[in-house]
């Protein structure tokens, strides 16, 4: 089997993981309940677990809350970044690996007017779209390495976008955790 089809299938089974586990019943609640009970120890879990969801099509967005509820504010900031940066390289390196170059105009379209005239490797298009919530990381997930956008420049855009969502989403954690006194 050609690299190129290894890392398609390792990419494809990555993303099919989340749906699987879903599709099996996973209990948000009970992984909360017992991810709390193993302290720190849990750090080494959620982190994994935000990586997988960050490749894979599936929000990573309730592992980010997670991390808040369990953390605080701080530590959950800091577990989000982790993991969304270790999405955001591993699916970079999955797709480049494993995609022909292609064009993508129907997703321009969908891209407000400011953004769609930068070039794709332009920082400010970088970091411009990964702050659309919900779907902007995925959209420069795909479009950096198939476009062939460095990835010193990929890295440091998406260090500087993925900071301030990573904050947010652990401040509303940790603030679901006070509001109901956990």
């Amino acid at each position: 089997m050609k690299m190129r089809y290894k890392t398609l299938f390792l990419f494809v089974a990555l993303m099919a993981l989340p749906l699987a586990a879903t599709a099996f019943g996973f209990d948000l609640k009970g992984a909360v309940e017992w991810m709390r009970a193993q302290g720190p120890w849990a750090f080494f879990f959620t982190v994994p677990a935000h990586i997988l969801l960050s490749i894979s099509p599936m929000s990573s967005d309730p592992v980010a809350l997670t991390n808040g509820f369990i953390y605080g504010t701080a530590l959950g900031a800091a577990a989000n970044w982790l993991g969304s940066m270790g999405g955001a390289v591993a699916g970079y390196w999955l797709i480049r690996r494993s995609a022909e170059e292609v064009s993508l105009p129907k997703h321009f379209t969908k891209l407000p007017r400011w953004l769609r005239d930068l070039p794709v490797a332009s920082p400010l298009f970088l970091i411009g779209v990964r702050m659309i919530p919900f779907i902007g990381g995925d959209i420069v997930k795909f479009m950096a390495p198939l476009y062939r956008v460095p990835f010193a420049r990929y890295l440091w855009t998406q260090a500087v976008a993925i900071a301030p969502w990573a904050v947010f989403l652990a401040a509303v954690g940790a603030g679901v955790s006070l509001f109901i006194g956990q």
